[in-house]
């Protein structure tokens, strides 16, 4: 837990300073640096940095945090000047998007800052040569097994977790085999751990022009694994409000994030923490890796907060000892390399070592919406279709991807 600051010395140091200018007038109450935040990050800002007058002296930060990241981002699409933050914390994605819109501030980030957050962070909050955030921590998923219903010891594949699934499912009441804790964002380790996935790589970039939801492998695999004889969901892949059926014991496996371990372990569930078995013991799924942030906003110079925002996030959210006291409330592995070398929780490194296994998180590409949805939309209308509704898999995997198909075009030719 980051050590309290203290205000005695602020308020000395001011009445000093105030005392040697004669007929001066009465210092003015410190101004206020706003920061937004979601419900997992907000209340674990609140504990560190609400209230503080000396990160930034002259200013008081005040932490106010939001239901969920999808009533942030509303919010933060919606605010003005007149209302919005000065200081904004989520994903990367809001690094082009508010650079784009103009809300977002270029930051210029220290020499120590450059030495200290790895240059995949610092890309993830660029935008046409500006950097427009400060890398917080990683922002990933690992796999995740209940080792009271499976074992201590890891499935070594994908069909080791449906056959176990299907053996299981009427002795041990389960209702599915894998949940998807996120989403459509926490489930491309299973798309990718079956041959699918957004777009193909080049060594180590982006193949763009290559679709993978509709491959052949992922088509071949889908039906092997997720369907039945009839071609309806066999019931193992869960991904919408699965979470609660994992804790009650009713799913064997998981992807999920670091915030979500203490209610599974309050649940009472015991489990292992790695990465998502493949098709081969040697092959992993690749679930989604990026960065939170933590950004300045040109709202800030209208309140006549910009100073203090800048030395919040470029001097404290960039600092060893802030990264570490986020990560010790948050179980994510920190950006900062000396913070993350200082790293002991066991939960925080298994998910640093399973993010190892992932691929980056392309947020413009993946929220492009040229050809009529984004990604996770599509995505979602895809597993609606098959899984829920039954409609034939080929085909509505086809059709995605050519939606698919413009949106990553469109942004490989326009970046």
């Amino acid at each position: 837990m980051k050590k309290r600051y203290g205000v005695a010395s602020v308020l000395a140091a001011a009445a000093l300073a105030a005392s040697a200018v004669v007929g001066a007038p009465a210092q003015a109450a410190s101004r206020t640096i706003v920061v937004w935040a979601d419900e997992q990050r907000g209340p674990q800002l609140e504990k560190l940095i609400n209230g503080n007058t000396t990160i930034a002296p002259g200013y008081k930060i005040e932490v106010k945090f939001f239901s969920s990241l999808d009533a942030l981002q509303s919010a933060w699409d919606k605010s003005t000047a007149a209302g919005g933050p000065d200081v904004l914390t989520g994903p990367a994605s809001m690094a082009s998007a508010g650079a784009k819109s103009g809300k977002l501030s270029r930051i210029i980030p220290s020499s120590t800052v450059k030495t200290e957050i790895p240059t995949a962070g610092l890309a993830s909050m660029s935008y046409k040569g500006g950097i427009y955030g400060v890398p917080l921590d990683v922002d990933t998923t690992g796999f995740i097994w209940n080792t009271g219903l499976f074992g201590a010891t890891a499935p070594a594949t994908f069909a080791e977790m449906v056959d176990y699934y299907k053996a299981n499912k009427t002795s041990k009441g389960l209702t599915g085999g894998i949940c998807a804790f996120e989403g459509t964002w926490g489930s491309h380790a299973v798309l990718t751990a079956l041959g699918g996935g957004a777009w193909a790589s080049k060594g180590s970039n982006a193949n763009y022009s290559k679709v993978l939801l509709n491959s052949s492998a992922f088509k071949s695999n889908v039906e092997k694994y997720l369907l039945d004889s009839s071609g309806k969901s066999n019931g193992f892949f869960q991904w919408d409000g699965c979470g609660d059926a994992f804790k009650a014991g009713k799913i064997p496996f998981g992807i999920t994030g670091a915030w979500n371990f203490d209610g599974i372990t309050k649940a009472g569930v015991k489990y292992g923490i790695g990465a998502t078995p493949g098709l081969t013991a040697s092959t992993k799924g690749a679930q989604w890796v990026n960065y939170s942030g933590a950004y300045v906003t040109t709202y800030a110079k209208a309140h006549g907060s910009d100073l203090g925002a800048r030395k919040l996030v470029t001097q404290w959210f960039a600092s060893t000892e802030g990264q570490l006291a986020m990560s010790q409330l948050s179980k994510r592995p920190p950006a900062s390399k000396t913070a993350n070398a200082k790293v002991t929780d066991a939960q925080t490194l298994a998910v640093g070592r399973a993010a190892a296994t992932g691929t980056p998180q392309v947020s413009p590409a993946l929220d492009n919406k040229t050809g009529g949805s984004n990604w996770y939309d599509v995505l979602g209308g895809v597993y609606t279709d098959i899984f829920t509704k039954g409609k034939d898999a080929g085909a509505t995997l086809d059709a995605a991807a050519a939606i698919l198909a413009k949106n990553f075009a469109n942004y490989d030719a326009t970046n």
